[in-house]
């Protein structure tokens, strides 16, 4: 028996764009909780309080996700991918590499200089270590797949 599988629209520019948003809100947020975290903000916090600073981490982690579900299979949001590009898919594929590229230099090399100027007393993270592991974590799920987030926000619909 064959079953008849809908084939599904792709998703709009300004879906596209509303899914990388989601994506970007999610991972700042989870950032910004992240780093209250290693500043020992949830130590000195009302006890009352913890419950809504998890529940705020969890739904700006979950928000993080959604958008990273979708930018995983760019097919599924009309990007170009494989190895069978034509020439306008392979440039658009190489500026968005090359915009995450330069992105995550620049923000290496404001981090370090923040470093250096300011100095860094890594012994104080050290009771927060969970922290330093959500941010290491965090990093290593936005940065694969921040070339495919440029590429959904600048691709134009194919009726462009």
């Amino acid at each position: 028996m064959n079953a008849v599988i809908p084939v599904r629209p792709l998703p709009t520019r300004a879906r596209r764009r509303r899914i990388v948003t989601a994506y970007a809100a999610g991972s700042l947020g989870t950032l910004i909780l992240l780093a209250l975290r290693l500043l020992g903000l949830p130590d000195t916090v009302n006890d009352a309080l913890k419950p809504l600073l998890l529940g705020a981490y969890l739904l700006a982690f979950g928000v993080f996700l959604y958008g990273a579900a979708y930018l995983v299979f760019p097919a599924r949001l009309g990007l170009p991918q494989g190895h069978k590009l034509d020439e306008r898919e392979a440039v658009r594929v190489a500026q968005a590499n090359s915009a995450a590229y330069r992105g995550l230099t620049l923000t290496v090399l404001l981090g370090a200089e923040l470093v250096f100027f300011f100095g860094a007393d890594l012994s104080a993270l050290q009771g927060r270590a969970d922290g330093v592991q959500g941010v290491a974590l965090l990093l290593l799920l936005v940065l694969p797949l921040l070339p495919t987030a440029i590429l959904a926000w600048t691709e134009p619909d194919t009726g462009e």
